[in-house]
This record gives C-alpha cells, structure tokens and sequence, in this order.
C-alpha cells in the first residue's frame, strides 16, 4: 500500500510540474521514475517498519506515533534518496557526488528543503490511518469499504 500511495503522490508531483513549466513554454513530459522511486521508497518503508523503526509512543495519543513516524520516515526516505541519486550519478552518469545531488528538488537547500517538507505532509495521512488501523484492525478498513449497516455503524449525523 505505501508504493501505490507514493506512487500516487509522485505522479502528480510530476504532472503538477509539467503543468508549471508549460506554463513557462517548457515542454516536460512527465518522468516515468514516479513508479520505480514509489516501489524502492516503498521497499525501504517496509524494511524500516520490519525493523520496528520508530515506534515509540505506541501507547500515547495516535498523533504522536503518527507525526513521529512521519517526521522519521521522512529523514530516511529524504537520505535514501540523496544516496540513490548519488549512486545513479556516479556510476552511470560520471557525475561527482555534488553533481549528482544537486539534481534533486532543482539543486537548491530551498528546493531541496521544500521537498522534505512536502513529503512529511504527505506521509501524515499515511501513518494516521496506519495507526488508526493498528488500534482498530480491520474494521476501520472495513468501515472504508463495506455499507455502514454491515458493519453496525451509527448513521453518520448531518
């Protein structure tokens, strides 16, 4: 679920940028690495919560666990990509190391600050309704996908 949730993010990221600069009569057609970034992003969320990664607070508020693990896998997701893209650069491309990272977010601190925090945002929703279904299990996915009476829910209120 975190690859096609990523995976949905990325791709509208990278139309809402081909947006923008045709606007500025630059033609950009949208990169097809949407996926791959969401399957090797995804790999590394999976890894990282095998491992039990951020997973203090599992008693407190659901808001705790939910901004922390947000702000945790953003960090990691952040420098897996700067170490991706360093690799890529220098094996394949001949690239220095600074070369090659200044190719993420437009090369800028700017840019590259503005992208973590847009994937922090991104992965609240995520973690929520992880930790919603952690304490709730299957019947918030169910109450998500099934007709209300089904599952004994109250009418919702208008």
């Amino acid at each position: 679920m975190i690859s096609l949730y990523l995976f949905v993010v990325f791709g509208l990221f990278a139309i809402y940028k081909s947006v923008i600069l045709a606007e500025q009569h630059i033609d950009f057609e949208p990169q097809g690495l949407a996926l791959i970034n969401a399957l090797a992003l995804g790999k590394v969320v999976l890894i990282a919560q095998e491992l039990h990664f951020a997973e203090q607070f599992q008693g407190a508020p659901l808001i705790y666990p939910t901004l922390l693990k947000s702000f945790a896998f953003t960090i990691v997701l952040a420098c897996f990509k700067i170490v991706e893209e360093a690799v890529i650069g220098m094996l394949f491309h001949g690239k220095s190391f600074q070369d090659s990272v200044a190719a993420i977010a437009g090369g800028s601190w700017k840019g590259l600050l503005s992208f973590t925090v847009l994937l922090f945002v991104v992965l609240i929703p995520f973690f929520g309704f992880t930790e919603l279904r952690r304490v709730f299990g299957n019947r918030l996915v169910g109450a998500f996908f099934r007709p209300r009476h089904l599952l004994n829910l109250p009418p919702a209120e208008s």
